[in-house]
């Protein structure tokens, strides 16, 4: 099947298509690390009861902060089936029965956040380098202490090769100590031993990066891309209708925990480029979310809530 799009007329298998105008209850909200804390302001807005920008704020600290989970799933009954400000991998079960939201990121921007954000999900990087990484999430000094960032860039890529079809197949972002230095044990383009979703540990390795494409097909209601933000954030607004009280769109564009160390995701980028690092399975999952974008937006051209989310969008571009 040929589909023509924004970014040129390529074959594509199909996608399921995306729901139109929804209220759905018991969404799973797969929090890909580095890949946008910011958007459980949208799931908030769609699904959760709050007083004002106040209220929101709170439920978004009580979420982050993992501690008050209980109270923020009060504020939304029935909205998710499940809810932590944890980076947990998607389950079996919850692939099986889909309602599945997420966003993703370019393996090389992800992979340049996660360094500078403390090498985040590669603890063991930090005893490798001797460096002792502050518990604090708004000190992002610890990369800047690496004696060879060059080294440490590229071990860190290592590490966390494959975060994202590591998560979709349900296992964690990061690859431990051994990641260091083997690469993962898969074959990217390598045949799925079930397309509909079946666990990781009854295929072999080198079939879960097709195994996470196949998820991403059927699992998902909605996937937004961390660079696209703006656009993947109104999308997700035309295909889920509130359950209690209508979107502030302008609240959705904002990036509540923005990087503190720019410096070093602009280095690690350039060291990545320079070394050509290529994380082939991780690329794919960004492609497929990409090409879902392309292919639902124009779909939703004559929704009201997507139309109101641009002009706020565009609004908010006219301000800047």
């Amino acid at each position: 099947v040929n589909f023509c799009e924004c970014r040129g007329c390529v074959r594509r298998p199909p996608h399921r298509a995306a729901p139109m105008a929804t209220s759905v209850d018991g969404l799973v909200f797969l929090h890909v690390p580095k890949a946008g804390t910011s958007f459980s302001l949208s799931l908030f807005e769609y699904g959760c009861r709050y007083k004002s920008e106040v209220g929101l704020l709170h439920l978004m600290n009580d979420f982050r902060a993992g501690s008050h989970i209980e109270h923020v799933k009060a504020q939304c009954p029935g909205a998710f089936a499940s809810l932590s400000g944890g980076h947990h991998p998607l389950l079996t079960e919850q692939a099986q029965r889909g309602h599945v939201v997420g966003m993703f990121r370019d393996p090389v921007e992800r992979v340049a956040s996660g360094l500078a954000h403390n090498f985040h999900d590669c603890e063991a990087l930090q005893h490798h380098l001797g460096i002792t990484c502050s518990a604090n999430h708004a000190d992002y000094s610890c990369a800047s202490r690496a004696k060879n960032l060059t080294e440490a860039t590229l071990m860190y890529a290592n590490c966390v090769t494959g975060c994202m079809t590591r998560m979709l197949t349900g296992s964690a972002c990061g690859r431990g100590e051994h990641g260091l230095s083997a690469p993962p044990a898969w074959k990217v383009g390598s045949s799925a031993s079930s397309s509909s979703g079946s666990s990781i540990s009854s295929s072999s390795s080198r079939d879960v990066p097709a195994l996470a494409i196949s998820r991403l097909r059927t699992a998902f209601q909605f996937v937004g891309d961390t660079g696209q933000w703006n656009r993947s954030v109104c999308i997700f607004c035309g295909l889920f209708s509130p359950r209690v009280q209508p979107y502030d769109y302008d609240r959705l564009f904002v990036n509540v925990r923005p990087s503190n160390n720019l410096g070093a995701v602009d280095k690690a980028k350039s060291i990545l480029r320079t070394h050509k690092w290529h994380d082939a399975a991780d690329q794919a999952v960004y492609h497929e979310v990409t090409a879902w974008l392309d292919k639902v937006e124009p779909r939703l051209q004559d929704n009201a809530r997507y139309r109101e989310c641009r002009a706020e969008w565009w609004k908010r571009r006219q301000r800047a």
